[in-house]
């Protein structure tokens, strides 16, 4: 039976000899695993289509146990992620993302449109590398159905506090007086809060040009990191262990407790500022 299709190349790695195996995340039959038989070969035609990352359309014949690839043009191959190491590794992070949460034979559209959406800026030099993945976090979790909620307190609902906690067991915020139903709830400062609720609520694209100041993307960064951990049962993310072994991410001992002075900025064109002074609370402007 063939099938045409087109999909993600999520993995690919050495089979036999010649061939490739490869991980594909299809549009309309979700992760499949599929044999490029002679792939290997200097001169195949294969190769450009088959490599990690790219978007290809796929001609399959199902077998027993694996798909195997008949033909394969690719589509768009991403060249920019393999040319800058922390693009490739943020990118490699997306894919992991993906990985987790699919299923074989189980499309997943929403997830799909997501993912290309990605790797679409992620390739873009103008790009903030760092917003895109924290966009990416808080929109992956919506539509893997467990989105955090931040508009009000989870425990009893009401909309304002002076102090709030991010809770990854209870699902979001907790305001000062709930705080005590999650001991192992982090702070999270006024201007954190304002910017996980800018990113949810606005198109990837429309927030890659926004540039966050370091130290509210490494508290942002800790709180997505720590959601995304708890509710996939896992204890560490690859990609993410290899960017803070090159340094690209900090190693988080702790989750942090002041209220720093930061700075939200968008470049390019006139947008949101977000700026917070220590001890106050955020005010919102535009420039």
């Amino acid at each position: 039976m063939l099938i045409k299709t087109e999909a993600f190349v999520l993995k690919s790695q050495k089979y036999r000899e010649s061939d490739s195996l490869i991980v594909l995340f299809s549009r309309k039959l979700g992760k499949i695993s599929a044999v490029a038989k002679g792939s290997r070969r200097a001169k195949s035609q294969m190769l450009a289509g088959i490599q990690p990352f790219c978007h290809s359309d796929f001609l399959l014949y199902q077998g027993r146990s694996l798909y195997t690839v008949n033909q394969v043009e690719a589509k768009q191959i991403f060249y920019p992620l393999r040319e800058d190491y922390q693009r490739l590794m943020e990118a490699a992070y997306l894919v992991e993302l993906v990985d987790i949460e699919i299923n074989e034979g189980q499309p997943h559209p929403r997830l799909y449109s997501l993912f290309g959406t990605g790797l679409t800026l992620l390739s873009r030099n103008e790009t903030e590398l760092n917003t895109l993945t924290r966009a990416f976090e808080v929109h992956y979790t919506r539509v893997c159905g467990y989105a955090p909620q931040t508009m009000a307190c989870v425990a009893c609902g009401i909309a304002y506090s002076e102090q709030w906690s991010f809770s990854a067991a209870q699902g979001g915020i907790l305001c000062g007086n709930c705080r005590h139903q999650d001991p192992q709830a982090s702070h999270i400062s006024p201007t954190c809060l304002k910017l996980l609720r800018y990113l949810g609520t606005k198109p990837l694209q429309d927030v890659v040009r926004l540039k966050i100041h370091q130290k509210l993307n490494d508290e942002l960064q800790q709180l997505m990191r720590h959601y995304l951990l708890y509710h996939m049962e896992r204890h560490q993310f690859r990609s993410q262990k290899l960017l803070q072994q090159q340094g690209f991410l900090p190693v988080i001992k702790g989750s942090e407790k002041e209220n720093t002075s930061t700075t939200l900025t968008e470049t390019g064109k006139s947008g949101t500022v977000i700026k917070t002074e220590s001890g106050e609370n955020s005010d919102e402007q535009k420039e």
